[in-house]
């Protein structure tokens, strides 16, 4: 699985970086950055709830393709 965010539609809410700082972290800016791109084990329920819970809809979690 592979989580990332698309900038463009995030509103800088900070929700992943605050309640799963395992998976993100925050820029000076306010935007997001991954630090987990591909989470794995408990990381991966997580990474769900961090879609779930953004307000701007920003973050995906997808399968891989290989």
């Amino acid at each position: 699985m592979k989580l990332s965010v698309n900038l463009d539609r995030c509103i800088k809410a900070a929700e992943c970086s605050t309640y799963h700082a395992e998976l993100f972290a925050a820029r000076d800016d306010g935007f997001p950055v991954v630090i987990v791109e591909e989470p794995a084990g408990d990381q991966v329920e997580d990474a769900e709830d961090a879609v779930r819970v953004c307000p701007g809809n920003a973050i995906t979690l997808t399968e891989d393709d290989a």
